[in-house]
């Protein structure tokens, strides 16, 4: 009796450690499958792929003349079904036209999540965000730790790309990081209702944020401390034609262009409203990377675009204009992605029915 009795007082503890145990060890395996497929591609000055990171694999880069603790950092985040070769992305990190190697310096790295990215259905990768942003925030948590300050960190991001960089660092400290631009948010599946606006602007000490759609982009538009309105009042481009995102697209390609040919800030438009419209600005004060006064200015922007590169001037009604090149097309310049389709920013139960469509799916791809 007393033997029996033991053993039965011992196997609560014992049932209870197992199950600890396992769980511990579960939760590591979850994170290592976002750790495993995450990778952070270098690029040398010239724009050449020299390095690629993984934080499982924790292979550091030796670094170089330019890139090394306590140099400047720019880290790419792009979006649904897109990755670090895509056009624009390089136009970004490398393009002899405009690029960050030249104009910023320092190290330059693109965050690869290619593989989830790729994910068939833009839902599946909603569900995945908080992992994915997460692997940046540790990103950045490493990259202090070798000596790079958080003041000398940009990010840029595009699209599901954009949500990636503001989440990360937020996380990653209140208005730690120097900079953050943000290329036309997307709003589908983040976009839960018209009031409580995010907070972007706690994420970095500035953060620009540049809208071009309003399908795909989300609808707050005065939650960063720079919100540019392009356009067609930030709903509509007139180069929509250009990028398989129509619109949404078109803002990477307004930010390539503008390290070299100003989008200068205008009056609002009278077809336009604003709810933060910035009355005065310095003069010549320009959406992009290259804007220094960036401190100075608080609240929403306006300026033009067109429907032919540079974009920021109307290249068939300005003579002077006519001699501008645009950049040679790569294969996939305007290329269709074929199932690509955003869900309006209002309907999230789209988005539940095909979570629960592709949860099997999910569970077998784990």
């Amino acid at each position: 009796m007393f033997v029996r009795q033991s053993i039965k007082r011992l196997a609560l503890p014992v049932a209870v450690a197992m199950v600890l145990m396992l769980v511990h060890h579960a939760h590591p395996v979850s994170a290592d499958r976002f750790q495993d497929n995450i990778f952070f591609n270098y690029y040398n000055s010239s724009g050449d792929l020299v390095h690629i990171y993984n934080l499982a694999e924790n292979n550091t880069y030796e670094y170089d003349d330019e890139c090394h603790p306590g140099a400047k950092y720019a880290i790419v985040v792009f979006g649904w079904k897109i990755d670090c070769e895509k056009y624009f992305v390089q136009d970004l990190i490398r393009s002899a036209w405009w690029n960050l190697t030249e104009y910023r310096g320092g190290c330059v790295m693109c965050m690869n999540y290619d593989r989830f990215a790729q994910l068939p259905t833009y839902a599946r990768l909603r569900r995945n965000f908080k992992d994915i942003y997460g692997v940046l925030k540790q990103k950045l948590e490493f990259l202090e730790k070798e000596g790079f300050s958080p003041d000398n960190g940009f990010l840029y991001g595009f699209s599901f790309g954009a949500q990636v960089a503001l989440a990360a660092a937020k996380e990653y400290g209140t208005r730690k990081l120097k900079e953050i631009d943000a290329c036309d948010i997307v709003g589908t599946g983040f976009d839960t209702t018209d009031v409580n606006a995010p907070n972007h602007r706690t994420a970095a000490k500035n953060v620009q944020c540049i809208h071009t759609s309003r399908n795909y982009g989300t609808r707050h538009r005065t939650s960063c401390h720079q919100d540019w309105i392009m356009g067609d009042c930030g709903i509509n481009q007139l180069a929509a034609p250009l990028s398989p995102w129509g619109s949404h697209g078109v803002c990477t390609l307004l930010y390539n262009a503008a390290f070299e040919h100003d989008f200068l800030a205008r009056a609002k438009p009278s077809n336009c409203t604003s709810e933060s419209e910035v009355r005065s600005w310095p003069e010549g004060f320009k959406m992009g990377y290259n804007e220094q006064r960036k401190a100075t200015v608080r609240g929403q922007l306006f300026a033009p675009t067109f429907a032919e590169f540079p974009f920021n001037v109307n290249v068939t009604a300005n003579s002077n204009t006519t001699t501008t090149v645009r950049p040679p097309a790569s294969a996939n310049d305007i290329e269709q992605l074929p199932g690509f389709e955003f869900r309006s920013a209002a309907n999230e139960l789209l988005l539940e029915e095909e979570e629960e469509i592709n949860e099997s799916d999910e569970q077998d791809e784990s």
